[in-house]
C-alpha cells in the first residue's frame, strides 16, 4: 500500500470515526428534545431540522469512503460467481473506474452548487431562526470527491486477484460449510 492510499485509508477512518460521533450527537440531541417535551412542554427549537440537515447528511456520507477504501460495499454476484478469478479482476477494476468517473461527477456537480447556495448563505426556517444549511453541502462534496479518489486509486493500483482474494470468504456458493 502506497503513501496516498494510505492517507486516503486513515482519512476515511477519520470521517468514519466522525461519522459515529456525529450518530452519538445526534442520540443525544433527540433524547434531549423528547425529555424536554415529554417533562417541561418544552421541546428543542430546530431539532427536526438540525437532524435532518445535519447529523443525518454526515451519518449517510461521511462512512461510505471507508466501504470503498476495505472493499466492503454489498455484491452481488449471481453472474459472476462461476467467473475466473482473472474475469472477476478486471470487472472489479471496471467497477472501481466506473465508481469513480460516477462519484467524480456528483463532487463536481455538487461543488458547483454547494458554491452557489454558499454565495446566496442558504438557510432553513427553523421556526424561530433560521438555520444555515449550506455548509453540509460541502459534506457530499468531500465525501464523494475522496470515494472517487479511491476508488480511482483501486482501479490502476489493485493488483489483478486481490479483490477476489478478500471476497472469496464471501462468495454466494460458498455458504454452506
Amino acid at each position: 500500500m502506497g503513501v496516498l492510499e494510505r492517507f486516503l485509508h486513515r482519512l476515511s477512518v477519520v470521517l468514519m470515526v466522525v461519522a459515529a460521533l456525529v450518530i452519538l450527537l445526534m442520540t443525544f440531541h433527540i433524547t434531549a428534545d423528547v425529555l424536554m417535551k415529554v417533562f417541561f412542554n418544552m421541546p428543542i427549537i430546530g431539532t427536526l431540522e438540525i437532524v435532518t440537515y445535519f447529523y443525518m447528511v454526515a451519518c449517510i456520507f461521511l462512512p461510505l469512503a471507508h466501504l470503498q477504501a476495505t472493499g466492503t460495499p454489498i455484491l452481488v454476484e449471481l453472474f459472476t460467481q462461476k467467473l475466473e478469478p482473472g474475469a472477476i479482476a478486471r470487472l472489479d477494476r471496471f467497477g472501481a473506474l466506473l465508481t469513480a468517473v460516477y462519484l467524480g461527477l456528483i463532487a463536481w456537480w455538487g461543488g458547483s452548487l454547494a458554491i452557489r447556495k454558499m454565495e446566496i448563505g442558504e438557510t432553513i426556517d427553523a421556526t424561530y431562526f433560521e438555520l444555515p444549511i449550506w455548509p453540509m453541502r460541502w459534506v457530499l462534496v468531500g465525501s464523494c470527491a475522496l470515494i472517487a479518489s479511491i476508488a480511482l486509486l483501486q482501479a490502476f493500483r489493485r493488483p489483478p486477484g486481490a479483490a477476489q482474494a478478500g471476497f472469496e470468504a464471501r462468495r454466494l456458493g460458498d455458504l454452506e460449510s
